[in-house]
């Protein structure tokens, strides 16, 4: 993900933020793969089986296709501005 153009990160940054972020990661197995809604892009559903089985807070993502999920979705989807009030 840190490869998107829209972050436009050289293999350096992507480097040096991950080495400031996995401190703080936790690793989840999501396996076996809990049940989520369907999603329009099939990639997306990765995510949310990951905040499922991490029993995470939020997801919090400028993708239209998981925010339409929101109001099925067990863990509340956030844009980020909306991530930031709370």
């Amino acid at each position: 993900m840190l490869a998107y153009p829209r972050f436009a990160l050289t293999p350096g940054e992507r480097e040096d933020l991950l080495a400031e972020y996995l401190p703080f990661a936790e690793t989840v197995r999501a396996e076996p793969a809990p049940p989520v809604p369907e999603c329009r892009d099939p990639f997306d559903r990765a995510f949310l089986k990951l905040a499922v089985a991490g029993q995470a807070d939020s997801v919090v993502t400028g993708d239209q296709d998981l925010l339409v999920l929101a109001p099925r979705f067990r863990i509340p989807i956030l844009r980020p501005d909306e991530a930031r009030r709370n």
